[in-house]
């Protein structure tokens, strides 16, 4: 327990040491979501539920908006940041001096996730002030399955993340895999506009992106209450790219 809480001490003052990282973290974010909130700021969105055949619900887009801004977060921070800083400590031989001692991988990729989700907590938290300030959103719906499928989507996302960096051969190669994945998530998973109103193709190539199914049980708990049962298959997806990202991160890691 000692190593574990020693490992993340030493995972955040990593994460705060890099200026620019902290700054796009925080900033790029905020950005997007106050533009696209500013531009939308009197517009009304309906939210359909899960259960087929349920009438929508009609909330204000910067009460839309929140779920999409965690969502981009969440990928963000993960294939971007995480993917990038794990192969780059491979690279520069951190993680071989690291092997050299007694801490096991198990606690390096704990502490690891749980600075992830740190972070991102931040930057949801900045996120959920900068729309409730700024664009009066509301919450309507249940903030326990809210912060259950946040949970589940940082340690999915994280492990994903710490997969990524394990496939790719170093650094620059994790940087590159991780925008052209996680780019096309947080555009295209129904964060900023509805999946509704979007043409054929980018509906189908959502559907095959698992933010897609985060960003729908997250809005759902958000606006509506719906919990597992209500999101079933969002939630059988999130938990199966779990473990799949689980296994590959474990046959893939590496100490150099």
């Amino acid at each position: 327990m000692k190593a574990w809480v020693a490992q993340v001490k030493a995972e955040l003052t990593l994460f705060l040491r890099d200026k620019t990282v902290v700054l796009f973290s925080l900033v790029f974010p905020v950005f997007a979501v106050a533009f696209f909130g500013y531009l939308n700021r009197d517009s009304r969105v309906s939210v359909l539920p899960a259960l087929s055949g349920a009438k929508g619900i009609e909330v204000s887009y910067a009460t839309f908006l929140i779920a999409g801004g965690i969502g981009m977060v969440v990928s963000s921070a993960a294939l971007q940041n995480l993917s990038t800083a794990l192969a780059r400590q491979r690279d520069v031989g951190i993680l071989k001096r690291l092997g050299g001692t007694p801490l096991r991988v198990w606690t390096l990729i704990g502490a690891k996730v749980l600075t992830a989700a740190a972070v991102i907590l931040l930057q949801t938290l900045i996120l959920i002030a900068v729309n409730v300030l700024l664009f009066k959103a509301e919450f309507r719906g249940n903030p326990f399955w809210g912060l259950a499928v946040l949970t589940v989507g940082v340690v999915t996302f994280s492990t994903m993340g710490i997969a990524l960096a394990g496939l790719c051969r170093n650094a620059d190669v994790a940087s590159a895999a991780g925008v052209a994945i996680g780019l096309p998530m947080q555009f295209l998973c129904g964060t900023f506009f509805p999946l509704e109103g979007m043409p054929p193709l980018l509906r189908g190539i959502a559907r095959v992106l698992p933010l897609t199914y985060f960003v729908d049980a997250l809005r759902g708990a958000m606006i509506t209450g719906g919990g597992p049962a209500e999101y079933a298959r969002e939630w059988a997806i999130l938990l199966g790219c779990l473990v799949v990202a689980f296994l590959v991160a474990v046959k893939t890691f590496r100490w150099e």
